[in-house]
């Protein structure tokens, strides 16, 4: 593992970019791309930190839950879901705003559930295969088909208690890694949907590819080499830009290995970024 912590050490650098300064907030990260969300001068966009490019969209001015996107933003098959969601006396009301890349504006779709299953406030979202997934803090999951604008919740077992759960996506398939107390990882899961019910079954062994979760942006990659083959890299949110290793071959989650790569303000949040 000192090996692995020396080569994410040689990674680690210092860059500031006004475009994630005053009041910016990043929704989602994939592809290489952020969507942000700047409060500041209400308004909404895409960029690239290793490019600098930036495309600008719509703002909703409508509070964001969640948000997620389909596709890299220079693809004309690219669409952005912000998602706001609330639960109320047993209702839960679900507003998933759409817009693809060259519209003009954005497409709203609302609605309104008082039979179970409900999922309650949705925390994280990820697109595969033209679906968006949503999942709430104990794990109920939720899928939005932008073609036909149907909403679908499924029954299945939940998650007693998360303090933090990161969705990733990979090669079609979805992964969540639940943090217990302590921001401890406890577990990585991949969702099974089949006849449908879902379920979140226990993932022993990632194969090739390495997982990265972060608050604000997660992703699964091919494993770049051997060093980080089978492994879980956490970015912990906290003002010393921690990162947190895990090897899931089997073992034991607790055990982990710590680096910190340097000190920022507790205003600053980490992000993965695909290469």
């Amino acid at each position: 593992m000192a090996s692995l912590t020396q080569y994410i050490r040689r990674t680690f650098d210092v860059v500031h970019l006004q475009e994630l300064e005053c009041q910016a907030e990043c929704l989602a990260s994939r592809y290489g791309w952020l969507l942000i969300l700047s409060r500041e001068t209400s308004s909404l966009f895409f960029f690239n930190p290793l490019t600098c490019q930036r495309i600008d969209l719509p703002y909703t001015k409508r509070i964001i839950s969640a948000a997620a996107f389909s596709a890299p933003p220079t693809s004309p098959d690219c669409t952005v879901y912000a998602i706001k969601s609330s639960t109320f006396n047993d209702a839960c009301e679900l507003h998933i705003d759409t817009f693809l890349i060259g519209q003009e504006s954005w497409i709203p779709h609302s609605y309104k559930s008082t039979t179970k299953p409900l999922i309650a406030n949705v925390v994280q979202a990820v697109c595969s295969k033209e679906v968006l997934y949503c999942v709430d803090s104990r794990g109920r999951v939720g899928a939005f088909d932008v073609k036909d604008g149907n909403w679908t919740v499924f029954p299945g077992e939940e998650f007693q208690k998360v303090c933090t759960l990161s969705l990733v996506e990979f090669n079609g398939d979805i992964f969540a890694a639940k943090k217990g107390a302590y921001g401890v990882i406890e577990k990585l899961y991949k969702l099974t949907i089949e006849q449908g019910m879902a379920a979140w079954e226990a993932e022993k062994d990632s194969g090739d590819f390495s997982v990265f979760v972060g608050p604000y942006g997660s992703c699964g990659v091919s494993a770049p080499n051997e060093e980080t083959k089978e492994k879980l890299f956490v970015a912990d949110c906290r003002p010393e830009s921690r990162c947190v290793v895990y090897n899931v071959v089997g073992r034991d989650y607790m055990e982990a290995e710590r680096f910190i790569g340097g000190s920022f303000s507790c205003w600053y949040n980490p992000v993965w970024i695909e290469r």
